[in-house]
């Protein structure tokens, strides 16, 4: 009964939240707005219900709870501990405590996303938020005259004795220009320092939310946030977690510094100066870099096309897992706009579960990938199994343009979310599909994201997109991310910056600002760079310009979880180099993969995903798990 009110609950929620993000008509989304309000208020007070929550007390420790299938257990588990994180189990004024910090919760992660969201798509960087109007860096106009074109008519001036200067807004669009585009090293320095400068209010928004979660573990019965966000993960301590990044450093480290030295090399090429490698020559060196090789880029792209990405679904779903996708005719009103399309997942002539793509860019469409599941697996009352449905939603260029091999990755990614909601087969929608602990659904998509990364298994079905010729092996060899040891390390520093701010708890009261950030600099100071490494020596996060936590909006989304994507990306390249490398398609690791994503996410363990392996290449600890497949494929392998 617990489960068919929150089935119906979740549908009208499900496909109000999706209306409101995608729907072109301003008259649904905010129809669609209040319905999510409406819906999230009502299950507000449902979660305050003593009586059902005392009922599943009740449940949980009668003798028959141990004969209970195992997936009505591990339901009945997770909606009592849904019911908790509300504070229904708490004394009354504690209760009313958690409440309160609940709503400060909500209202700090909308602010502090809202105004991040603002500052990204301001011009000047400042307009009509609370940014202090100087924050920003006065440079040489001379130096940026031919980098910003007329753009730079549009700066604030000045003449001081260095003469005519323009004025350069913090974490603005002409910042980044001035990153990539300026030769002179001053003028980058001065800008790196103003976006590196402290946000007084970002920055304060930050400190408080880190002592509104706080305070809000605490009363959960936890020591800090991060322990509460990792409770029921695959990695389920701060200090497992802390072991995972710690060997992925020393693993990466190598890697890494080459990548550096290589960056430093290609500075002094470039003739921006030898000697040390500087934070702020690193956007510019990458720019330079990615012009260099754009013709080699672009010729891989023309193989990488919406219409050659889905031929790869449709291999992996017909060879490997013995599915079709069949495309249908929407009704009409079933879709808010006319380029949606409708597949149905089939095997044989039985439907398992609709899919909704939204693929393409529209004015209006903010959305660059995402993933709504409408409905889960279920077993109806009737009989009738309820079709698990989702969607996906892209901003892909129309026709035959090509996508970049990041691009094509994250399609990829976002297909493997949507299987793994429409293959499932449980009993109960609550545990149906992607609704898991986070290092445990982010597995499947990751590892679907190999079916791109992995050059041979890409040219199977990478077509030409104007003569459908399929891809040369000379244009395979180029089909490899640069400085891919670079952007893991970039993901880890932010796994280890999610885990040092959540691990800070303030001696008393709200925290200040400065204090937080202290503790980050001391925190990430232990991932130090040899000072042979392209004349860098020190902190990882200075290289990186990583010790703003108001830039980085993941601590509001997945505060303390954070570090699953490069776990999950580290577990899928295992999984992929012993179970899927030799013969991505064929029928075994087909099987295997089939009754993983059947289970939803009713079996959150490690020994589920071990089960897609070899038994050799199993019986590791999650926090120990092995590196050497992740390496090879950065080293292009």
């Amino acid at each position: 009964a617990w489960d068919n009110a929150s089935n119906r609950l979740c549908r009208i929620a499900d496909a109000a939240e999706l209306c409101r993000s995608v729907h072109p008509d301003q008259r649904y989304v905010m129809q669609a707005s209040e319905a999510v309000q409406e819906v999230a208020a009502y299950m507000g007070d449902v979660n305050l219900d003593r009586t059902m929550y005392e009922g599943m007390l009740r449940a949980e420790q009668a003798e028959e709870f141990q004969r209970m299938p195992f997936e009505a257990r591990a339901v009945l588990h997770h909606m009592r501990v849904s019911m908790e994180r509300e504070g229904v189990h708490l004394p009354d004024v504690e209760k009313a405590l958690c409440l309160e910090l609940l709503e400060r919760e909500q209202q700090l992660s909308f602010d502090i996303l809202q105004r991040q969201e603002q500052l990204r798509r301001s011009v000047d960087g400042v307009s009509g938020l609370a940014s202090h109007e100087d924050d920003g860096a006065w440079i040489p106009r001379s130096s940026v005259e031919i980098a910003l074109g007329q753009g730079a008519s549009r700066l604030r001036t000045r003449t001081s004795a260095r003469g005519g200067e323009v004025f350069i807004p913090a974490d603005s669009a002409f910042a980044d220009q001035v990153l990539r585009l300026v030769p002179c090293s001053t003028s980058r320095r001065l800008v790196f320092e103003a976006n590196q400068a402290s946000d007084r209010l970002g920055a304060e928004q930050m400190a408080e939310l880190l002592s509104v979660r706080q305070q809000l573990a605490r009363l959960r019965g936890y020591s800090t946030w991060n322990a509460y966000a990792q409770r029921e993960a695959l990695l389920s301590t701060p200090e497992r977690v802390e072991r995972f990044l710690g060997a992925a450093f020393e693993r990466l480290r190598p890697g890494f510094e080459e990548d550096v030295r290589a960056l430093a090399s290609e500075k002094e090429r470039l003739g921006l100066g030898g000697g040390k490698l500087e934070a702020w020559d690193i956007p510019m060196v990458f720019w330079k870099c990615r012009e260099s090789h754009a013709k080699e880029e672009a010729r891989v792209s023309e193989y990488l096309t919406y219409a050659s990405l889905m031929r790869g679904v449709d291999l992996i779903l017909s060879r490997l897992l013995g599915l079709s996708f069949q495309q249908q005719r929407p009704d009409p009103g079933e879709v808010w706009h006319e380029s949606v399309q409708k597949y149905t997942l089939r095997a044989k002539d039985v439907v398992l579960g609709v899919l909704y793509l939204d693929p393409f860019a529209r004015p209006g469409k903010v959305l660059e990938s995402a993933q709504y599941t409408l409905q889960g697996s279920k077993q109806l009352d009737s009989g009738e199994r309820q079709i698990p449905t989702t969607t996906l939603v892209y901003s892909l260029p129309h026709g035959a343009a090509g996508l970049t091999l990041s691009c094509a990755s994250t399609f990829m990614h976002e297909i493997g979310h949507a299987v793994h909601s429409l293959l499932s087969e449980t009993t109960y929608q609550h545990l149906s599909g992607t609704r898991g602990t986070i290092d445990f659904v982010e597995f499947p998509s990751h590892l679907f994201e190999h079916f791109v990364r992995d050059r041979d298994c890409l040219a199977t079905y990478a077509a030409h997109a104007r003569t459908g010729a399929p891809m040369p092996r000379s244009v395979q060899q180029q089909s490899r991310l640069r400085f891919a040891h670079f952007e893991a390390m970039q993901q880890l520093m932010y796994g280890a910056l999610d885990q040092a701010f959540y691990s800070y708890v303030p001696s008393t009261g709200r925290p200040a600002a400065s204090d937080v950030e202290v503790h980050l600099a001391t925190s990430l100071g232990r991932f130090q760079l040899e000072s042979a490494c392209g004349g860098f020596g020190g902190s990882c996060a200075s290289l990186l310009g990583l010790l703003r936590p108001s830039k980085f909006d993941h601590l509001v989304h997945y505060g303390g979880s954070y570090y699953c994507y490069l776990f999950c990306r580290a577990l899928s390249a295992h999984v992929w180099e012993r179970a899927f490398r030799d013969d991505p398609f064929a029928s075994d690791p087909g099987r295997r993969l089939r009754e993983f994503l059947r289970e939803g996410s009713v079996v959150q363990s490690l020994g589920a995903i071990e089960a897609l392996l070899p038994a050799e290449a199993g019986g590791f600890r999650a926090e120990d798990v092995p590196l050497d497949a992740l390496v090879q494929q950065l080293q292009g392998q």
